[in-house]
């Protein structure tokens, strides 16, 4: 069975790793710089290299991201993609962790709440947000009894 993994392309994912950690609770961060050895097969100098991040990974939510620099050095644009944090919403701990993320976010001024987490006519919850890097997320929790998707 294959999963999928989200794998975002940022400027500076050192920095960013930060930031997800402050803002959106980023928990097992593991980051691997470009080594020396290999900086030119990325387009840096080797003294550029331990800054740069060839791939890093982290959780939000128990759901694994997964970011690296952008070496292509393209304009990064997520205008046509979204990171969907869902959630069982029958469980009462991953609501209670969802409302506390929320909250958290939500408060922190360091991204643009796009819609605000609340219920929605079809019986799950819903709210999404822009964080400071242009990444559109959204916040879902669902009744996973009632639904076939999960």
């Amino acid at each position: 069975m294959a999963h999928v993994h989200p794998y975002i392309a940022l400027n500076n994912t050192k920095e960013a790793l930060v930031y997800y950690e402050k803002v959106l609770g980023a928990k097992n961060i593991h980051r691997v710089p470009v080594g020396t050895e290999q900086a030119a097969d990325f387009g840096v100098s080797a003294d550029q290299a331990s800054e740069m991040t060839m791939h890093s990974q982290f959780d939000i939510l128990g759901v694994t991201i997964m970011a690296a620099d952008n070496f292509k050095g393209e304009e990064l644009g997520y205008s046509g993609v979204s990171i969907m944090l869902d959630v069982n919403a029958e469980d009462a701990e991953a609501m209670a962790e969802a409302k506390a993320f929320w909250k958290h976010l939500s408060e922190s001024g360091q991204v643009t709440v796009n819609m605000t987490f609340e219920e929605q006519f079809w019986g799950g919850a819903m709210g999404d947000f822009t964080d400071k890097y242009g990444v559109h997320w959204m916040l879902h929790a669902q009744p996973y009894s009632k639904n076939a998707v999960r």
